[in-house]
């Protein structure tokens, strides 16, 4: 999705509707390219702006709400294999790119897909969900989806379902994976990084002044 202004309300919507799913006919994730007209306290911004619109959305449909779990700004130049992150059962990955030179791909698998329909996957292959990929990715290949290249020069936004397999199972999620084309420890790809849990609507958020930090910080992590 490549928009040219910021309809918030339009986004979460579209974002909700694929990355909050609860069948595989949506892919679980979605990508936004904000173009290059913002800077880095604008992305953070708006990813902030739209994990509060997408609380609205999951208040509805679900009885719950979105809290966080961290909220991180970091040069990411390190190959990861297929993985969901550790969070809440029921949790969603928000990356916000800033741009770079640094030329690398994303990865998305749907291991519920997998699950369902490949003849490789054991029979309890859920119920014996390890939240890292470790047979031979080939496996996946059917069930593999590849991000478009980011354009060097633009902010991008990923939202993926994070979620684990469990036996209420509320929303369906999907493995990410990056890889890095030609790191370089003189340059910097500097990545946003909001993981959110869907939690009750009575949870006690207390990440208010970590939201206000995050989106004002000059800091970048290793």
């Amino acid at each position: 999705m490549e928009i040219s202004e910021v309809d918030l309300k339009k986004i979460a919507k579209e974002c909700f509707e694929n990355v909050f799913r609860t069948d595989t006919e949506h892919p679980g994730f979605a990508h936004i390219d904000l173009g290059k007209d913002i800077d880095s306290s604008e992305l953070r911004s708006i990813m902030v702006a739209l994990k509060n619109e997408l609380s609205h959305h999951t208040s509805k449909a679900f009885n719950k709400k979105l809290a966080y779990h961290w909220l991180v700004r970091f040069d990411q130049q390190v190959n990861t294999p297929y993985h969901v992150d550790n969070a809440g059962d029921q949790s969603f990955l928000m990356l916000g790119y800033e741009p770079s030179n640094i030329k690398s791909e994303l990865y998305l698998a749907d291991y519920y897909k997998f699950a369902q329909e490949s003849d490789d996957a054991p029979k309890e292959y859920l119920e014996n969900f390890s939240p890292v990929f470790k047979d031979d990715e080939r496996l996946l290949s059917s069930f593999i989806t590849k991000i478009e290249p980011f354009k060097k020069d633009t902010y991008n936004i990923v939202l993926i379902n994070n979620s684990n397999p469990t036996i209420e199972r509320e929303t369906l999620g999907v493995f990410h994976k990056a890889t890095m084309l030609n790191p370089d420890p003189n340059k910097r790809r500097i990545v946003n990084s909001m993981l959110i849990n869907m939690v009750h609507r009575d949870f006690i958020d207390e990440d208010e002044n970590s939201e206000a930090a995050f989106m004002k910080t000059d800091v970048v992590s290793k």
